[in-house]
């Protein structure tokens, strides 16, 4: 290893570190999510165990619960690549501050594709969240099945009701 000056090494993670703290705020964006879905699918599985509950409030929370484990698995998936995509900005930043000290040309490539890796995994994680938000309207439209005079004005459909056409 040759002479390095802690400033270089400083100058060259520096940036990458801010990728870094961008990752770990996205991260709890997720597991913010995941974990209020998780909640709530837990809050519709004690309501629909109780036995008292109308035909089709029952229907509609059996749907509702089949709604939320699909997002609680998909919030989980995004998260699991939002964990992946921190490690992988880390190890650009570490491959980074390795080039810099000792100027093996290799880390300059390990660094380049880890932080190329980590951003388009960052990427991946937000199409999931997107489909994930996407799907929830079908949540929020359960919701009104068992209510008819609150579906009917927003275009939602109660169980039963024949389709109209135009």
């Amino acid at each position: 290893m040759n002479g390095f000056e802690l400033k270089d090494v400083l100058t060259a993670v520096g940036p990458t570190a801010s990728l870094i703290f961008a990752a770990w705020i996205f991260l709890s964006f997720l597991q913010q999510r995941y974990t209020s879905a998780y909640e709530r699918y837990r809050s519709l599985i004690s309501e629909y165990r109780q036995s008292d509950l109308r035909d089709q409030r029952k229907t509609s929370v059996r749907d509702q619960i089949l709604l939320y484990k699909l997002r609680c698995e998909r919030m989980r998936w995004a998260t699991n690549i939002g964990v992946v995509s921190a490690i992988v900005l880390i190890c650009t930043l570490i491959a980074g501050a390795l080039y810099t000290v000792s100027h093996v040309e290799f880390l300059k490539y390990v660094s380049t594709a880890c932080a190329i890796g980590g951003l388009l995994l960052v990427i991946w994680a937000a199409v999931v969240v997107l489909r994930e938000n996407i799907e929830i309207q079908h949540a929020i439209d359960s919701e009104l099945t068992d209510l008819p005079d609150l579906a009917r004005p927003t275009g939602v459909r109660p169980p039963g009701e024949p389709i109209r056409q135009r």
